[in-house]
């Protein structure tokens, strides 16, 4: 009996991912890189039952001494630090919070990056007029980014009128209380001057914002915004920024301590990394978008009445969507590394919460003395980045429109 072999469908009828998953598979590094991750991320959420030890016990009695730096052995897999704690259980309990870290700061940065990304792109050469007070037109289009711009605007117009009357009458008190008593010395009378010219300036500016109408360019804006961050010196600024939101003394500090307890440090550089790790995604997603805005089914939905939010993140951001898993994955890789950074410098994650960054800080003064504190933490580092990398390296030649089946 002859069989009759099924015909195969053509390539063509695949789907984008079940085709990238097709070429990833034949990528012998990435998979082994992802398989390494996925054992990382198993150990991480797993830590508590894999431990042999707790993380932050500490000896006591009479043995206390004899526990300190204690070499690799049977007990401890990976001998004791200076405290006498099991080097092995810290390692896995730090790769929870490492982990944590590089992937949520990845996630945060990749969202508004795209969400900024988007904006720019989209509207690349296409002013905006948009009616700023709450007594201006209101024929307008309420949707996404006009409502977010109408909001902004609120708060910094009239901050900004705030802020300058009183620095005004900051400025002028003494002088302008003197002249109010009847004691008119030119100092007095200048200053009162002033102070009127200030409150008449806000006034005018006021009213202008309540009823005012702006053209105003997005791309611009963004990516001016892009270039001026691009011009800050990241390190100095990431451990400025750590130094003040740590910072008890501080009220952001002391809210951001009462709210989130002992996880505050893992918050704040999530935070810190988010301030400057979208940047990379926003001009990705800007020049995917500006090719992508153009293409024929963009024009239909237009032409068929379809909002400019549901184009951009229903149709448009989709079709992005390759370059941005890429970005993602290394930024995944990025936020691990500044974090081991900042933790080595000692701005960032504080202990007794253990990190791979914190744990090669304890390490550097016993380098040559206990070299089993430095080596663990360091390869988990770079073994960690490195798969991450190379994973990424897969998945731009995975998701390659150009590339070969």
């Amino acid at each position: 009996m002859q069989t009759v072999a099924k015909p195969r469908a053509p390539a063509g009828s695949e789907t984008l991912w079940r085709l990238a998953w097709r070429r990833l598979r034949k990528h012998k590094l990435a998979m082994l890189s992802l398989s390494v991750l996925a054992i990382l991320i198993l150990v991480a959420i797993f830590a508590p039952y894999l431990a042999p030890h707790d993380p932050v016990a500490q000896p006591r009695g009479a043995g206390l001494r004899a526990m300190y730096f204690q070499p690799p052995s049977q007990t401890h897999w990976l001998g004791t630090d200076d405290l006498g704690r099991d080097v092995f259980s810290r390692l896995l309990y730090g790769s929870r919070v490492s982990l944590l870290v590089g992937f949520l700061a990845a996630f945060s940065s990749v969202l508004v990056g795209t969400i900024m990304g988007s904006i720019a792109g989209f509207y690349s050469g296409r002013p905006l007029r948009f009616y700023v007070g709450p007594f201006a037109r209101q024929d307008v289009d309420w949707s996404f980014p006009f409502v977010l711009w109408r909001v902004l605007s609120w708060v910094l117009i009239y901050a900004a009128l705030f802020f300058v009357v009183q620095i005004a009458w900051t400025l002028a008190e003494r002088p302008v209380r003197a002249g109010l008593a009847g004691e008119w010395s030119p100092n007095a009378l200048a200053s009162t001057i002033g102070l009127v010219a200030a409150v008449a300036f806000a006034a005018f500016a006021a009213w202008r914002a309540l009823f005012s109408r702006v053209r105003l360019d997005l791309d611009i804006v963004i990516s001016r915004l892009i270039d001026f961050m691009l011009t800050l010196p990241g390190l100095p600024i990431l451990l400025v920024l750590s130094a003040i939101l740590r910072d008890p003394r501080s009220g952001i500090g002391q809210w951001m301590y009462g709210t989130f307890g002992t996880a505050s440090s893992v918050v704040i550089i999530v935070m810190i990394l988010v301030i400057f790790g979208w940047i990379p995604t926003a001009r990705l997603v800007r020049a995917a978008f500006l090719s992508l805005r153009e293409q024929e089914f963009t024009m239909a939905a237009q032409a068929l009445g379809t909002s400019n939010t549901k184009i951009m993140f229903r149709h448009l951001v989709p079709n992005a969507m390759a370059p941005i898993i890429v970005e993602g994955t290394l930024q995944v890789g990025i936020a691990i590394l500044v974090e081991a950074g900042l933790s080595f410098l000692g701005f960032g994650i504080q202990p007794p919460v253990s990190t791979w960054g914190n744990m090669l800080t304890n390490a550097q003064t016993y380098i040559f003395f206990a070299p089993w504190l430095a080596i663990p933490p360091g390869l988990m580092i770079v073994i960690t980045v490195l798969s991450i990398n190379f994973l990424g390296d897969g998945l731009r030649d995975a998701l390659d429109p150009r590339r070969k089946q």
